[in-house]
């Protein structure tokens, strides 16, 4: 798991089939200060992160591809939790 501050919306006008429905948030990493660090990553949100929430993002591609229910699907991030 990787803290991250929600820093925008991914759309895209052409997506893999099983990505449909899906949203797509732009996460940026934070350090253990909680300063940003690292590159930006897209990461499916479950949870209904907003904008400037600080979240857990998980880069299991395979717990990924089980949430979207596709083997073949091209994801792997998804938002595993919301930090309060």
């Amino acid at each position: 798991m990787i803290p991250a501050l929600v820093v925008g919306n991914a759309v895209s006008s052409h997506c893999h089939p099983s990505l449909k429905g899906c949203k797509m948030l732009v996460c940026q990493p934070l350090d253990p200060a909680g300063n940003p660090g690292g590159s930006p990553m897209i990461a499916i949100d479950l949870f209904g992160a907003g904008m400037h929430s600080k979240v857990f993002v998980s880069t299991d591609g395979i717990g990924a591809r089980h949430i979207v229910h596709d083997e073949k699907s091209p994801v792997r991030n998804f938002i595993q939790g919301v930090i309060d």
